[in-house]
């Protein structure tokens, strides 16, 4: 039974035309169609996608502004003929009067989020946070954008009648965020927000393989005690607390998705005693796995962010 990471469908037919299929795995919200007009501001499409070799995009011009922001891995970016190599914690902006190339480099997969909208409002919304088509900048605080993408594509399990206000809530939520998180290009991170955001992001990135805090100080080569103090500093939670959290979160959609007994949900997250399991997933969500699965199944409750 395949309960990984689910990759982008076969069938394209849902998908909008310009996504492209030069991806190992992607993930996306698509927004259901509406009559142009009918919105000021709207998102059309957000996703993730880890990026084959062979990923090019080439765009004279475009139906709508893009935000992308690289989690991992580099690529050529070509914004108005400016040409530059980025990486890791870089967001570009591009739109109807922005000519863009993209084009995967290096061996590491590239890994990059976006979020597509328009609507009469959508430029001067921009405006409001300093931001504009052709803009390329660095982020400071990456897991808070990425949290943020990541919150797009979750949108498509919701209900339809609320994802729309809450996508657009969040895209307002991105610009304020990058309005406080850019800095110029070209500008050294502060090396503990560096550290900390690389430890974050092999946590994010591996929480279904590790089990312990000494891990990811091995697997990062920084000291627990330092880790600690990173998190302390740039979080809301301790290492320990965000490896939890995920594996929890990532637990409650198997319960849900794939109706697998919670002994074996708990052993594909890492807890190989169903008690202890079953303990920690109640400290976390409110309510037993079991009780959770009968909550969300009655329409009681979401899923969890």
């Amino acid at each position: 039974m395949d309960i990984s990471t689910p990759k982008k469908d076969q069938d394209t037919n849902n998908y909008p035309n310009f996504i492209s299929e030069n991806v190992l795995e992607g993930r996306y919200y698509v927004h259901e169609p509406v009559a142009q007009g009918e919105s000021g501001f709207r998102v059309i499409c957000a996703g993730m996608e880890v990026c084959q070799k062979t990923y090019r995009i080439d765009r004279k011009n475009f139906d709508y502004y893009a935000i992308e922001f690289i989690a991992n891995g580099n690529c050529k970016l070509e914004l108005d003929d400016k040409k530059s190599e980025i990486g890791s914690g870089c967001c570009f902006i591009y739109g109807p009067n922005t000519p863009h190339k993209i084009f995967s480099v290096g061996d590491k997969p590239l890994k990059k989020y976006f979020v597509d909208f328009d609507g009469s409002n959508a430029l001067a919304r921009m405006h409001e946070f300093n931001l504009k088509e052709g803009d390329m900048f660095y982020v400071g605080n990456q897991r808070w954008v990425q949290d943020i993408f990541e919150q797009f594509i979750e949108s498509s399990e919701l209900k339809r009648s609320t994802t729309r206000a809450l996508v657009e809530q969040l895209l307002k939520l991105l610009f304020v965020r990058l309005l406080i998180d850019r800095e110029t290009p070209g500008k050294l991170q502060s090396f503990s927000n560096e550290t900390f955001t690389r430890c974050w992001r092999f946590i994010y990135d591996n929480y279904l393989d590790i089990n312990t805090v000494a891990e990811i100080s091995d697997a990062c080569a920084v000291n627990k005690v330092y880790i600690a103090r990173l998190f302390k500093r740039y979080a809301n939670e301790t290492p320990f607390q965000l490896l939890t959290r995920l594996k929890i979160k990532h637990a409650a959609k198997l319960i849900l998705g794939e109706n697998l007994p919670v002994k074996q949900v708990g052993a594909f997250v890492g807890y190989s005693d169903p008690y202890h399991f079953s303990r920690v997933f109640k400290r976390v969500i409110g309510v037993s796995p079991k009780h959770y699965a009968y909550l969300i199944k009655r329409g009681a409750i979401p899923l969890p962010k």
